[in-house]
């Protein structure tokens, strides 16, 4: 989803859900303090599986790594630099493996690389508290992806995508009743299903009670 908003400086549509971060070291060092004040050191690093190959589990199971596995490596080692622990990984298929693969059958991700992650320039555990907008939003995003009865509790909100497949009758109507159902919780709202989109597409234009103006692209 991306979603946009209005510059107040120039007025024009801004995107907001997008920013470039540079993610993490690889390998990653952690410092781990214990109680009676020892220091050790873990250093995690990630893999990829450039082909499949077959590995064991630390209980002597057979474990086929596929081509693209993530795998990690942690070792920990104590303040003298001495290896406590070497263990790997296959994180795809959540499995300790028993043996360190072999360096022609991995390749190590690059880190520091730049991602379109958001951040929205928060520290780890701080709150912001945002426009109750925001979350009714985000409550309507996921209602356009949801199945009619596909909620045990709320059967009457969703798309009946699968019946829109079967009959190749766009749903329209269900879409008119959920604008219906999430009016009265915007200053307005409008929902437009995409032409011609080669999966269902809709464009939702909300004004928030507190003159927020949102444009956002809803693909299911």
């Amino acid at each position: 989803m991306r979603t946009y908003g209005k510059d107040s400086a120039t007025g024009e549509w801004t995107l907001l859900t997008e920013a470039i971060v540079t993610g993490p070291s690889n390998p990653l060092t952690t410092t781990i303090n214990s109680v009676s004040g020892a220091k050790s050191f873990i250093t995690s690093t990630l893999y990829t599986a450039i082909t499949a190959f077959t590995d064991t589990t630390p209980n002597g199971g057979v474990v086929n790594v596929a081509q693209n596995d993530v795998l990690i490596n942690d070792q920990i080692f104590d303040a003298n630099n001495n290896l406590l622990s070497n263990i790997w990984t296959d994180i795809t298929q959540n499995v300790t493996l028993a043996v360190a693969p072999l360096l022609t059958n991995i390749a190590q991700q690059i880190g520091g690389s730049q991602s379109f992650f958001n951040t929205w320039g928060l520290s780890q555990g701080e709150t912001v508290i945002v426009d109750v907008g925001y979350i009714w939003l985000a409550t309507l995003v996921q209602t356009l992806r949801l199945t009619t009865g596909e909620s045990p509790f709320y059967g009457n909100y969703g798309i009946p995508g699968q019946e829109s497949v079967m009959t190749q009758v766009a749903p329209d109507v269900a879409l008119n009743q959920t604008q219906a159902q999430y009016a009265p919780y915007f200053a307005s709202l409008t929902i437009i299903r995409q032409q011609n989109a080669t999966q269902p597409t809709y464009n939702v234009y909300a004004t928030f009670k507190n003159g927020v103006k949102i444009q956002t692209v809803v693909a299911t």
